[in-house]
């Protein structure tokens, strides 16, 4: 007699699922890849992080930081170029369109975020350092001629744009590679930096 042969035990399970035959779940796995932690990237982790604690607080601060404003200002320049002009002058033709949409959205971005004390220092850290690394990295091997558009394109994006994107990750400011362009485009319309 046949009887209870089917039945099945279900004591001492240790796993997710309990099937009678064939499981046909799946498992999605996510990978976030850690944070890089350049001494740089520690200072804007930290201005990043007072950022989101002085929003939680006071969303109201009462000025525009100075030193902000400073990237703002046109830098005095014998003869006085736009920033279509200076990227016509650097070859760079094709990016006048694409420079000055990035350029306008990010201005607008940071104006909205001007009675942000914390927003600023971050804005600040980002302009400052694009401007540091591209004067130090970048515009001498624009200035040598040696380097084709490209060459110089590949730099801009391993040394600054991909860096400082890294960075700003998970930041409720949601600072992406568009906008890191944008500073760089706001930098060179204000002759802080120059691509000829």
């Amino acid at each position: 007699m046949l009887g209870n042969s089917n039945k099945t035990e279900q004591s001492n399970i240790a796993a997710n699922n309990v099937t009678g035959r064939d499981d046909n779940s799946t498992t999605n796995n996510y990978y976030q890849p850690p944070l890089s932690t350049s001494n740089h990237d520690l200072v804007l982790r930290r201005l990043l992080e007072e950022h989101e604690k002085a929003k939680q607080k006071d969303a109201d601060y009462q000025k525009f930081s100075d030193e902000l404003n400073n990237f703002f200002k046109q830098q005095t320049e014998k003869n006085h170029r736009d920033l279509t002009q200076k990227l016509l002058d650097g070859n760079r033709e094709n990016l006048v369109n694409v420079a000055l949409a990035a350029k306008a959205k990010v201005t607008m971005k940071i104006n909205k975020h001007s009675f942000s004390k914390s927003a600023q220092e971050v804005y600040t850290y980002l302009l400052t350092n694009i401007r540091i690394t591209f004067k130090h990295t970048i515009e001498a091997r624009i200035k040598s001629g040696k380097f084709e558009n490209f060459d110089i394109n590949d730099l801009v994006d391993e040394k600054i744009i991909e860096p400082f994107f890294q960075e700003v990750q998970g930041s409720r400011l949601y600072i992406d590679r568009n906008e890191l362009y944008g500073l760089l485009y706001l930098l060179t319309g204000n002759c802080h930096i120059e691509w000829d």
